[in-house]
């Protein structure tokens, strides 16, 4: 099994993460805020979203959008 703590840090791509702050499978402050600090992506190309949810319980609109500006971003935007 591989653990996060080996390779986060080995990722320098731009990184969008989305969450929920109630996610039983992942906690927000043990697991969420660790890995998302851990990635070796720049600050300025790594970006944490969290929603008042649970596991894959999103607000489908709402990360829809946040995955798409983001993709605009850094992909350009649909023409």
């Amino acid at each position: 099994m591989a653990d996060a703590v080996n390779y986060a840090p080995r990722i320098h791509v731009p990184v969008l993460m989305i969450n929920g702050r109630y996610d039983s499978v992942f906690p927000y402050e043990l697991s969420q805020v660790r890995l998302f600090e851990l990635l070796g992506s720049p600050a300025a190309d790594k970006k944490h979203v969290v929603y008042d949810a649970g596991h894959f319980s999103y607000p489908r609109n709402s990360m829809a959008k946040d995955a798409t500006d983001w993709f605009d971003t850094y992909l350009g935007p649909v023409k």
